[in-house]
């Protein structure tokens, strides 16, 4: 109930949305176009920008399973449609033709019955709203909750809050136009569709089309939120369920009141283990730990994680690795298998490829431990990594509590420290879902594929392309002999990338070949990235932390690399 209150608030306020603020002219000039004191015209509008985003929202759910649609189609099209309206509203007689000859105001005011024809067309709002949706969709992190973390573990009462949260945002689009509708009546000159009011309307609808087609739009709420005091998104993000009790890592045991661990549910596979359950592992004190083999983070968290089985199994400990993927191949049962090899790692691992019990417990970031005691009850939970001997602590307090003696058992010699160093280049992704600090020309949604200018320079952290990329939702693709090159602050450099045939990729640090500066990575060899399988390799290895150092890969066709992280 919480929720579906909140989400009618967060509709409301989704009107405050840097994202949102650009958009209000179209509201206001499509409530007042044509005929100004038509009142259902702003109800028409408001109801279809509420049905576009319920509906764009399960668009966008198939699209997970079954393609990945560039969020540039999205802003092409949305943005397109409002360009196209302010050009047959600048040329009305254009407008007539086009709808009169496609018969669909005729159908439009059948489907909605001949009392609206009197008031003046509804093709033209139906659209406005109908546009506006995705725009409209992305611009609150409660709508984002809903689907990222609702949606998959409960469609039913995720399309409850859905709806919740568009009739909140309907009503104060609705209160708008009612508003724009009530000023400009008292404008007379207002009410000629020919007049220069009306071009004025127009051109803004022009204006706002070329701002979402071109991610203007995008850069304006992030000017917005950079340079005035209001805080949108912390605002937003007040709404959403609490999870302070699960980010207070230094408290031995944070969970207050215990929560009833949830069951391993929508596990497609298991390494090192037969199928296990909660409740057979009654008895047992427990951490299930969320990661996925190719996050960076994970796998410096993952030898504190064998160190605390092998140290503990048999005083009653047990650990579950929930892999829950990031990439599509970390759904695959043997490259899970040949991480969980390679990685030494010898406590169960459960493949979690729709991310059904991660959605059961709630988590939102790898790595993530939740410590349950010997009752199955969460005791603790830790986001990220470090905190080490905290952790190990709260770990043999609860096996100390459930009767194990520990008395010559000493803990594990860990580092609490973290290796990420200040300045240090963060994880940085190529698919069009997350990239980020990409230079060059064209731009990375201009096409699925492209080819690619490099930058002449780039600043700190930034990476170009050139020659043929292909690029994808979570990945970019090599088509031809292809180069990227990243400048980063590190010292140590690592990069997800996998190809279905066997290949090598060229490395040169700071225009020479890697072999032969010395800090060649793990997975070098004579210069060289040999490929075997989709996995994170290891790049570079330099001395000691460097700032703004340049590596370049010459990448063969067919090649995809997801991300490159780094490390200290």
């Amino acid at each position: 109930m919480f929720l579906f209150v909140t989400a009618f608030i967060a509709g409301i306020l989704t009107v405050l949305a840097p994202c949102v603020l650009p958009l209000l002219p179209v509201i206001i000039g499509g409530s007042v176009t044509g005929n100004t004191r038509d009142k259902k015209r702003p109800i028409i509008i408001a109801v279809s920008l509420a049905v576009s985003i319920i509906i764009f929202t399960l668009l966008l759910k198939v699209s997970t399973v079954l393609i990945n649609i560039s969020p540039a189609v999205i802003t092409y099209f949305s943005g397109g449609i409002i360009i196209a309206l302010g050009i047959v509203m600048l040329f009305p007689g254009i407008y007539a033709r086009i709808i009169g000859g496609l018969g669909i105001e005729a159908a439009a005011q059948k489907a909605l019955g001949k009392g609206y024809k009197a008031k003046g067309g509804i093709a033209g709002p139906i659209i406005i709203g109908a546009a506006l949706g995705p725009v409209f969709s992305s611009c609150s992190p409660v709508y984002a909750y809903i689907l990222a973390s609702v949606l998959p573990a409960n469609f039913a009462e995720a399309m409850a809050y859905m709806v919740s949260y568009v009739i909140g945002l309907a009503v104060i689009l609705l209160g708008i136009g009612y508003y724009g509708q009530s000023f400009i009546n008292r404008i007379k000159f207002a009410a000629d569709p020919r007049g220069k009011f009306q071009k004025v309307i127009a051109v803004l609808f022009i204006l706002v089309g070329l701002a979402i087609a071109t991610g203007y739009s995008v850069k304006f709420q992030t000017y917005v939120s950079n340079h005035t005091p209001f805080n949108f998104d912390g605002l937003s993000q007040n709404l959403l369920p609490s999870s302070k009790n699960k980010t207070d890592n230094a408290k031995l045991l944070n969970v207050s009141p215990p929560i009833k661990a949830p069951d391993f549910t929508g596990i497609t596979g298991w390494v090192n283990s037969k199928p296990l359950h909660i409740k057979q592992l009654r008895g047992k004190v427990v951490l299930v730990d969320f990661w996925t083999y190719t996050c960076i983070n994970c796998i410096r968290n993952n030898p504190h994680l064998e160190a605390w089985y092998e140290r503990y199994k048999n005083y009653g400990f047990e650990i579950v690795g929930v892999e829950a993927p990031e990439f599509s191949y970390e759904k695959v049962l043997s490259n899970v298998q040949n991480a969980v090899k390679q990685q030494h790692l010898t406590y169960p691992v459960a493949i979690d490829a729709n991310l059904a019990t991660w959605n059961a417990y709630n988590n939102q970031t790898w790595p993530a431990g939740y410590l349950i005691d010997a009752q199955g009850n969460i005791r603790r939970i830790h986001l990220g990594e470090g905190d080490y001997t905290t952790e190990e602590q709260a770990i043999r307090q609860l096996l100390v509590d459930n009767g194990a003696n520990l008395t010559n058992v000493k803990p594990t010699e860990q580092s609490n420290n973290v290796p990420i160093t200040a300045n240090q280049t963060p994880e940085t992704y190529f698919g069009f879902n997350r990239a980020s600090d990409y230079e060059g020309s064209p731009a990375l949604d201009s096409a699925p594929v492209s080819t690619f200018t490099p930058a002449s320079s780039l600043d700190s952290n930034s990476w170009t392309l050139g020659g043929t990329w292909e690029i994808d939702g979570d990945k970019i693709v090599a088509r031809g002999s292809s180069t990227l090159t990243f400048k980063f602050s590190a010292r140590n450099v690592y990069v997800v990338v996998g190809s279905n045939s066997p290949a090598n990729i060229s490395v040169t640090l700071n225009n020479q070949p890697i072999s032969q500066t010395g800090a060649a990575g793990n997975d070098i060899t004579n210069s060289q990235l040999v490929l075997q399988g989709q996995r994170l390799y290891n790049l570079v290895n330099l001395p000691k932390f460097n700032s703004n150092q340049t590596v370049t890969l010459s990448v063969p066709n067919g090649v995809a690399l997801n991300t490159f992280t780094f490390g200290s």
